[in-house]
């Protein structure tokens, strides 16, 4: 197992304005990461497992959108490390997306949760047995969140991108890095953002996998979601990409 390295690189982004809400604690930021693992619902696509965890009461609504003509639109799991699940489809319980550990994916080396894409190809068949982590989500907030922080697990080639922030074209590209390296943006003053998480092909078989962090630095009173107590802090992920294309 290779040996895992961050490499931190954080961009600073002001979104409409710089105002921030008065006497917000600076503490850590806390993860909006839903802390038990399984499917995470999406506004615009039925839940493949038959059993969704709703974000709703984080304050915030995920939608998936088409990345490729060549892929259905992604599900998202939320997947801690060091686990391994299985999670067959309710109506098929022959296709089963599968997190192995290690996996042919994004590989976990601690026991804290992260938003896991999975793509789906056309034809309904798994990449990788789901672990292909790809695909471009819309994050709807029910609230402005004056601070907000991403962070992006093993970025190892082009094609992760903040496309939109609040409606307005952003195209911030995140740079790649070595394996296993940990890219974080900041945003203020937040509605609404989409992300495209990962890559079809390139340097490997099948494409480069990318995890999400999404957290905040607003205590929970601000955001009314009064679960975020009870429901967990910080992830890392190591990875293991399958054997570049000879």
């Amino acid at each position: 197992m290779k040996k895992f390295t961050i490499l931190a690189t954080t961009l600073v982004a002001s979104t409409l304005s710089l105002s921030l809400v008065n006497n917000i604690s600076k503490a850590e930021a806390a993860s909006l990461v839903p802390q038990q693992e399984g499917e995470i619902a999406l506004t615009n696509v039925a839940c493949f497992t038959g059993n969704c965890i709703s974000t709703v009461p984080f304050g915030y609504t995920i939608s998936s959108e088409v990345y490729s003509p060549n892929y259905k639109r992604s599900l998202l799991f939320s997947d801690k490390s060091s686990t391994v699940n299985n999670y067959p489809n309710q109506l098929n319980p022959g296709l089963v997306i599968k997190f192995t550990n290690p996996d042919a994916g994004t590989n976990p080396t601690a026991i804290e949760n992260w938003f896991r894409p999975v793509a789906i190809k056309a034809n309904g068949s798994l990449v990788e047995n789901g672990e292909l982590e790809v695909g471009q989500f819309k994050f709807n907030f029910t609230q402005t969140i004056s601070e907000l922080e991403l962070s992006f697990f093993d970025v190892e080639q082009n094609g992760t991108t903040i496309l939109n922030v609040n409606g307005v074209a952003f195209n911030e590209a995140i740079a790649s890095g070595l394996d296993s390296n940990i890219k974080k943006v900041k945003l203020t003053n937040v509605d609404s953002f989409v992300i495209k998480l990962g890559s079809i092909g390139g340097n490997f078989k099948t494409g480069d996998g990318v995890l999400l962090k999404v957290s905040t630095p607003e205590p929970a009173s601000i955001l009314s979601l009064g679960a975020l107590a009870l429901t967990g802090l910080f992830g890392l992920r190591k990875s293991k990409k399958s054997s570049p294309v000879a």
